[in-house]
């Protein structure tokens, strides 16, 4: 058997030097092509996203839990977002302020992606506190079971797609945690807000709501936004901070047909490639870039680094 393991293991070697060298008198050509798709697909460039803020649907503890909720997350994804780059700013806030909502509190989410692209963004999020419960539960051996009080959070995050004026995904979180009979007591009469339970059940579930986000928006491809032009100049609403760098190369893709939904909502179809553009100064939150081929590159839906 331990003849048959070292056999097996030279062959493995045997044939990866073949490999190798076919690789070599193939050219680099092939070479640097098998090594990029081993590799992946290139560098990523990290995901511009910004917050709308948190809706408390549940009422409970009011605004002070709503913005408690908004600042944990929003400090969450500013220190652990793996790709993302969270802009946060005050024209910013109050431009999304004044996207209009429906009677039913359903956002426009056309006017969303409109203030989206200006700031080159690829996502916005809104987090909403669906409700808050008092339940109980029986723990412990049986003949020995006690009863244990426990809270239980229910949150929604949705994350709306710039491009496309779509919503990426709808997700609900519900974490609990064990509480006195007496905090129990005023959860259950929503007589009192109990900030401890609440900064408690936040701690545990932001971390879970960060780390999805992080990983359903890192599957998206980055897309960046031209937000004006000067002459043969284009200047892109993404520099330093997402990764881009002089020399970069970038796809040019045809601003999207609406379309009504069936749910009655307005959609961005994606369009058709227009042209491509080099990147020739990066700033830290903004690029120029000048046009390599195409025509009517101002009127572009959105720019994807070409690979």
């Amino acid at each position: 058997m331990k003849r048959m393991k070292i056999i097996r293991r030279e062959g493995a070697i045997f044939l990866t030097v073949c490999l190798l060298a076919c690789l070599m008198a193939s050219g680099c050509a092939t070479t640097k092509k098998i090594s990029y798709d081993i590799m992946g697909k290139g560098r990523a460039l990290k995901k511009k996203v910004a917050f709308l803020g948190t809706i408390n649907r549940s009422g409970y503890g009011g605004t002070e839990f709503a913005d408690a909720a908004s600042i944990q997350l929003k400090s969450s994804l500013k220190a652990y977002g793996n790709g993302l780059v969270l802009v946060d700013s005050r024209n910013l806030r109050k431009a999304m302020e004044q996207v209009p909502r429906s009677s039913s509190g359903q956002i426009d989410t056309l006017a969303l992606a409109k203030v989206g692209k200006k700031y080159g963004l690829n996502a916005v999020l809104e987090q909403s506190i669906e409700g808050i419960q008092g339940v109980t539960e029986k723990r412990g051996i049986w003949g020995f079971r006690h009863t244990c009080f426990l809270t239980r959070l229910s949150m929604r995050i949705v994350a709306y797609d710039v491009e496309t004026a779509t919503i990426l995904y709808n997700q609900m979180f519900q974490r609990t945690v064990e509480v006195s009979e007496e905090e129990w007591q005023g959860i259950k009469k929503g007589n009192r807000y109990e900030k401890g339970v609440a900064n408690r059940l936040l701690a545990k579930m932001i971390p879970d709501i960060r780390k999805n986000i992080s990983r359903r928006l890192g599957n998206e491809p980055w897309k960046g936004y031209i937000c004006a032009v000067s002459d043969d100049t284009f200047t892109l609403a993404a520099g330093k901070d997402v990764g881009l760098a002089e020399g970069d190369i970038l796809e040019v893709f045809g601003a999207g047909e609406p379309i009504r939904g069936t749910g009655g909502g307005i959609y961005l179809i994606p369009g058709q490639k227009i042209g491509e553009i080099k990147i020739t100064k990066v700033l830290r939150s903004r690029a120029e870039a000048t046009a390599i081929s195409g025509h009517d590159l101002e009127r572009s839906g959105c720019v994807r680094l070409k690979r």
